[in-house]
């Protein structure tokens, strides 16, 4: 049993050993063959024309296989874009395989690279060849466009590209074959190509292919198709040729130099049908064919020049038939490309030379264009085409011309114009300007290289003509009517305002405006130079719409509106407004004497409200006036507004007199008012109040004096001693008028409504005297008679010292003085009173 056990595990050792052998010798034969697969070599790649490459390589194969099967890609650019790509088989036995791959786009327009693998047989593909480059003549380096194809004969129904190589500082938008645009194909940074499908066969002239309508480089290539089969094929030498016309006139033909051989004739008036019969005779015999034709089906005109005056507006092209058509209905046709634009014309053939004009209009300035012509008789086939001929229309130029017509200081006429071009770099050499006069054909011309031209004005002068000197001639000529006689009518001025998209203007219409309207402004408002524009609109239309580019902010416009007849041009409206108003930037100027009473002051002030250099319309003025306390430091003030811009003076009211006010003054406008003057006045004393505050106090005196007048024989009877107490002080008014009026000023005639005078008699003792009639005995007492006057309350206004709060004329205090000074202070006081 050990002995079973060990040999079935050797049996299955070595089964296990096997296994892997084989597994690992198959392994490492995948692994040979895959080594054993080469890659191929592009030994060789060129290009044997314009639109054939041919590659060559080789492959170095250890198994030998009946065909080899491998992939070709054509990449294009250096980018390597795959644009083609094919399995080719070839035999293994060929040491070197060959492949010639046609291109759509010429190889000279870029690069293009090559590379290859195999694919055939049961082993797995090989790894991809380098790529091998022929380069193009985009890396050549050149200044100016180069164009592929060029002078090729293309074939007739096929796809081609054409290509356009420029330097990098140029750009390239559009492409043309035969004067049409196709799409631009982007090959590379600096080339652009097109791709024309089924191309049509041309004459022997060929067709044009360019890039750009700018561009002056063209390229001319022809479309044909492939050689005919040729028939009659025979050598006969010393042939001649006789040509017999309707039995009865024979021509020779001399056919030796000319191929293919042809023979003419003159036609015979009045003959359509021909009967013409061709001998052909020689050493070995004669033979002849006869033709019978109407000659109007077998006429087929050939121009033999055609001409393009080309111009800036449109162009002309003639057309030159050299032979006799006499009796005979011709049309002629013109092609215009880009356009295909085609244009008949019928005329009448002559027995001479036949010239057809044909003008060529709408046609856009700056623009390349071709035209070629044919022609046919009477409806028949036509002719072949001319050649086509190529030309370029100039820039147009338009002139927009105005006028500004002074008689200050001399009459003169400013002639002023704008160009207009299609291009901005079209040049102009100079500008001739034309003057016409009245009653006569007498013109006189000049010519001047500025925009603007002085000139002074006759009487008889009637219109002016202003043309562009440009290099294919003169540009369309721009006209305008001097008026007999110019009348500067005063307009009256409609004020109109701007907004942010600018001026909207409108007018009233004139009939007599039947070539429309000119408006008239300065750019730069009242600065100089005036800068002055114009814009013309028809007479249809009676508003225009100004950009707000052009204008300013706070600048005073003013737009002249004219009319324009056959007669000339003649002033219509006038408006004047703004962009938009801002605050004045100038300020009134206060009169500095004006009208003071003692309670108002009457401003006046001078200021230009209708001056153009303001910066908006004047809407009114502002005062403000400011008082200041004498009392105290507060300030008072009011502000007053003058809605009238042409009022120049304003009268404030209520003021108190002898005071002093400030004024200030400043002008407005809808944005706001400007800068200020500042004035101060002083009100001037109310001298009737002044002379009521001094009579009111003196009449109250007088009325008091009155009343103790009555009771004069009354208090003289007493003694003197008994009155040695009466001190009546009479006012000083020895002193300055002035001074003693300030004093009493506010006296008021209301403050003294009374004046009483009461005397007391008091009865004396009995055993005293009662009659008293000097004041020997001092120690006499008695009661004192009192005399009261009322109470006047007197307010001073400045510098009063002293209030005057009761005068009381009458003493209630013994007195203790001498007799004989009692006895004179007595008398004094009876003359003080008797005095007042």
């Amino acid at each position: 049993m050990l002995r079973e056990s060990t040999s079935t595990e050797m049996t299955l050792y070595w089964t296990l050993m096997l296994t892997v052998f084989i597994l690992f010798e198959n392994v490492k034969g995948w692994n040979t063959s895959s080594d054993t697969v080469t890659v191929p070599d592009v030994i060789e790649l060129q290009a044997l024309d314009m639109w054939r490459l041919e590659v060559k390589w080789m492959m170095h194969q250890n198994e030998v296989q009946s065909n080899q099967m491998y992939e070709i890609q054509v990449g294009r650019t250096t980018n390597m874009d795959v644009v083609d790509s094919m399995n080719v088989s070839k035999g293994s036995l060929e040491a070197i395989h060959t492949l010639v791959w046609t291109s759509q786009l010429p190889l000279n327009c870029v690069n293009h690279s090559v590379r290859i693998r195999l694919i055939s047989g049961a082993s797995p593909s090989s790894s991809w060849s380098s790529w091998k480059t022929i380069y193009g003549e985009m890396n050549l380096a050149h200044n100016e466009i180069k164009l592929f194809p060029d002078g090729q004969v293309l074939r007739e129904g096929s796809t081609v590209m054409f290509c356009c190589i420029y330097p990098k500082e140029t750009h390239i938008m559009s492409m043309f074959f035969g004067n049409t645009a196709y799409k631009v194909i982007n090959i590379s940074p600096q080339v652009k190509a097109i791709r024309v499908e089924n191309i049509t066969a041309t004459n022997s002239f060929g067709v044009n292919f360019y890039c750009d309508s700018n561009s002056d480089v063209t390229a001319y290539n022809f479309v044909t198709f492939p050689p005919e089969k040729p028939f009659d094929f025979r050598c006969d030498r010393r042939r001649k040729y006789t040509l017999l016309i309707s039995d009865s006139k024979s021509v020779d033909c001399d056919v030796e130099d000319t191929d293919p051989a042809s023979c003419g004739f003159e036609v015979i008036q009045q003959q359509i049908t021909y009967n013409i019969t061709l001998l052909v005779t020689n050493s070995l015999g004669q033979e002849s064919e006869t033709y019978i034709f109407n000659i109007t089906d077998r006429v087929f005109p050939v121009p033999e020049h055609l001409e393009v005056t080309a111009g800036p507006f449109d162009s002309l092209v003639t057309l030159q038939l050299i032979g006799s058509f006499k009796g005979l209905l011709l049309t002629c046709q013109t092609e215009l490309e880009p356009g295909g634009i085609i244009q008949d014309l019928d005329k009448n053939g002559s027995d001479s030379m036949q010239s057809y004009t044909f003008r060529l209009q709408h046609l856009k300035p700056s623009t390349r264009y071709s035209v070629r012509g044919h022609c046919a008789v009477q409806g028949n086939a036509w002719g072949r085409w001319t050649t086509q001929r190529q030309f370029i229309i100039d820039p147009r130029v338009t002139i927009d011309l105005w006028r500004q017509i002074r008689d200050h200081p001399n009459r003169t006429v400013t002639l002023l114009w704008k160009t207009v071009s299609s291009d901005s770099e079209s040049y102009i050499k100079a500008y001739e300007v034309c003057v016409s006069y009245r009653n006569t054909k007498r013109s006189v011309c000049l010519n001047v290289t500025q925009t603007q031209v002085e000139l002074t004005r006759e009487i008889n002068m009637s219109g002016i003509t202003v043309r562009a000197v440009v290099q294919s001639g003169l540009s369309e000529p721009a006209h305008i009517t001097i008026p007999a006689a110019y009348t500067d009518n005063l307009l009256t001025e409609k004020r109109i305002m701007g907004n942010e998209k600018g001026f909207q203007m409108t007018w009233t219409r004139d009939s007599a405006a039947t070539c429309g309207y000119t408006v008239e402004w300065c750019m730069l408002g009242i600065v100089l130079p005036c800068n002055l524009q114009w814009r013309k609109v028809p007479a249809n239309q009676t508003s225009l719409n100004l950009n707000a580019g052009d204008f300013k902010a706070g600048v005073q416009y003013t737009f002249e509106i004219y009319g324009c007849s056959a007669a000339g041009h003649r002033r219509h409206e006038k408006q004047i407004g703004y962009l938009q108003e801002q605050k004045p930037t100038q300020c009134p100027t206060l009169d500095s004497s004006p009208d003071i009473t003692w309670s108002s002051v009457n401003l006046r002030w001078s200021f230009s409200e209708n001056y153009p250099g303001h910066a908006g319309f004047i809407t009114g003025y502002v005062i403000t006036m400011k008082d200041y306390s004498e009392a105290s430091s507060d300030l008072s003030s009011f502000r007053e507004s003058v809605d009238d811009p042409h009022s120049k003076s304003w009268t404030v009211s209520g003021l108190e007199e002898d005071r002093p006010y400030t004024f200030q003054l400043a002008a407005c406008t809808s944005a706001g008012c400007g800068p200020e003057t500042s004035a101060t006045f002083r009100t001037r004393q109310n001298h009737h109040l002044l002379m009521v505050k001094v009579l009111v106090p003196l009449l109250v005196l007088v009325s008091c004096c009155v009343c103790l007048w009555s009771f004069r024989n009354l208090i003289r009877g007493f003694p003197e001693e008994s009155f040695s107490f009466l001190h009546i002080k009479a006012l000083n008014l020895d002193g300055d008028i002035y001074e003693a009026s300030e004093k009493i000023r506010t006296l008021m005639i209301e403050d003294c409504e009374w004046c009483n005078v009461e005397i007391l008699d008091v009865q004396p003792i009995p055993t005293e005297k009662t009659w008293l009639t000097r004041a020997e005995d001092l120690s006499c007492s008695f009661i004192t008679p009192k005399v009261t006057l009322p109470s006047c309350h007197l307010t001073t206004d400045v510098w009063l010292a002293t209030d005057l709060t009761n005068f009381t004329y009458l003493s209630s205090v013994q007195q203790d003085l001498p007799s004989e000074e009692l006895q004179t202070e007595a008398t004094n006081q009876e003359s003080e009173i008797s005095g007042f």
